[in-house]
């Protein structure tokens, strides 16, 4: 499957269309020489402004981009400064690294070995492959993130909420205006419930995680209550093209019905005919002007071609209306109209990130045997807090709650009553367990969920005969199981259980 959603369409679309159109323009001899071997009416459209992504990689010192879940290799074009910020990112130039970018996809000359080239105008963030959720992280779960080290911190804009946690907190604000442009300062001010006041300074420029081998394309300040923290930061929701992704139908070709999926990633899937009987063709999709969508085929098979289909639209409906096949553009007598349907798996919530992740059934048990490590992470948030945990012990299982291939530790506290424990989930980094997320008297066994949020599995409870489900907000769980939705019943349950005995019968000192 190429560019995660592959473009099909049959080779009889392209011949029934032109049998439809009209006589071709005029050649322009002044830009025929451009491909010297081919007749040019009209230049193909460019894909604009689009950001991108997937790895980047060097051979004989010329960068390729290879989108995500595609096997091809697209040359780079670019100003930008790419060599130096792979210098600070990749352990080697043999080493491919994540890569989100703004940018242009062109078709090249007919003669060179790729059908496509990339131009980088803009580099968002840089990361080792091993230390990124690469393409399964959602970029529409967060229009804006931050985050910092010494001390660590983060945070999460999503529509007009501000999420801050940092080692010692969690704290939700309200901003009056989120949209951030690409090529300009920002200070957005936020305020909580208790009516303390957060800013956020954003800027953007270079700006390098050394720790964590990552590069942003924002620097960060930030002021709050608790100080000051530097960082950098990223774009989510890096377009405006959200309105035309989904599903379009249309029956015009010989009574066929033709499925259309514009995708989130500027990928494309054009369906018609029976399975056996479909041609596979790959490329991109974007809104050039605010009526009209511009689809580039690029690869069929193994082989490259030049092919880019027109579109206008009217209310929910695209019309493909023109034709430009090899540069030459040919306008189609009857369009090919295609109306906007529901989401092909039905409607998502924009918070739930979709990664699919296969788990099987698993209890794990509170272990007979201490976890140094997480001794150690507990002891920490104890002395950040200036709370002397002497007379408080602990025990903890380990999960992967975030699919980045890495265990957290859930931790339940013997600050228990008939209600529940204490619960702490700390997230593994590269240098150790952060804290992450407390919630108050929550009972065990705690279920993980097969839905998702922010990336993090939500959590299944039960509570006074009523099942409840933690969702995460980008930052943290929920501070009380009792601010948790309300649910019938864990249909969705993965079967994984954490703590499935229970409440733990063995506790460790923290100290």
């Amino acid at each position: 499957m190429r560019l995660s959603y592959p473009l099909l369409i049959s080779t009889s679309l392209i011949t029934l269309l032109s049998a439809c159109a009209s006589t071709p323009p005029e050649i322009n001899t002044e830009t025929a020489s451009v491909f010297s071997t081919l007749p040019q009416a009209t230049p193909f459209s460019h894909i604009l402004g689009t950001s991108f992504r997937g790895q980047l990689s060097y051979k004989n010192n010329q960068a390729y981009f290879t989108p995500c879940d595609d096997p091809e290799q697209y040359p780079i074009q670019t100003e930008e400064p790419l060599a130096e910020i792979y210098q600070q990112i990749g352990n080697s130039q043999s080493e491919p690294v994540y890569i989100e970018f703004a940018g242009e996809i062109s078709f090249t000359d007919k003669k060179s070995s790729s059908s496509v080239v990339t131009r980088i105008d803009k580099v968002h963030h840089m990361a080792l492959a091993k230390s990124s959720l690469q393409c399964a992280k959602a970029v529409d779960s967060f229009s804006f993130k931050a985050t910092g080290d010494m001390p660590y911190w983060r945070i999460n804009i999503h529509e007009n909420q501000l999420y801050f946690a940092a080692k010692t907190s969690n704290q939700s604000y309200t901003i009056t205006n989120s949209q951030i442009e690409t090529d300009r300062q920002h200070v957005l001010h936020a305020t909580d419930d208790n009516d303390q006041r957060l800013t956020l300074k954003i800027e953007p420029g270079q700006c390098y995680l050394s720790d964590h081998k990552e590069y942003w394309g924002y620097t960060t300040k930030v002021e709050s209550v608790d100080g000051q923290f530097f960082g950098c930061g990223e774009l989510g929701e890096l377009d405006n093209d959200q309105s035309y992704t989904g599903e379009y139908l249309s029956q015009a070709i010989q009574q066929q019905e033709i499925n259309l999926s514009l995708n989130d990633n500027h990928t494309v899937v054009f369906q018609q005919g029976e399975l056996s009987e479909q041609n596979i063709k790959t490329g991109f999709w974007k809104s050039n002007t605010p009526d009209s969508v511009v689809v580039m085929l690029t690869k069929e098979g193994d082989k490259n071609i030049r092919e880019e289909l027109v579109f206008k639209r009217e209310g929910l409906s695209l019309i493909c209306t023109e034709i430009n096949n090899n540069n030459v553009l040919t306008p189609l007598e009857h369009p090919i109209s295609f109306d906007k349907m529901n989401a092909k798996h039905g409607d998502i919530d924009s918070e739930t990130i979709q990664v699919t992740r296969q788990l099987s059934p698993q209890q794990l048990d509170a272990p007979n045997q201490i976890d140094v490590e997480v001794q150690k992470a507990v002891r920490q948030y104890f002395k950040i807090h200036r709370t002397d945990p002497k007379n408080t012990r602990f025990n903890s299982v380990r999960f992967d709650l975030n699919g980045d291939g890495k265990e957290e530790a859930i931790v339940l506290l013997d600050w228990c009553s008939s209600n529940g424990c204490e619960m702490l989930v700390f997230e593994q980094k590269d240098k150790g367990l952060v804290f992450s997320s407390r919630v108050s008297r929550i009972q065990a066994p705690i279920e993980v969920a097969q839905t998702q949020h922010f990336s993090w599995q939500d959590l299944l409870v039960k509570k006074n005969n009523q099942w409840l489900q933690l969702e995460s907000d980008g930052l943290s769980y929920p501070l009380k199981v009792s601010d948790a939705k309300a649910i019938d019943a864990p249909l969705q349950s993965t079967g994984v259980l954490l703590f499935a005995q229970g409440r733990p019968t063995t506790w460790f000192s923290i100290k």
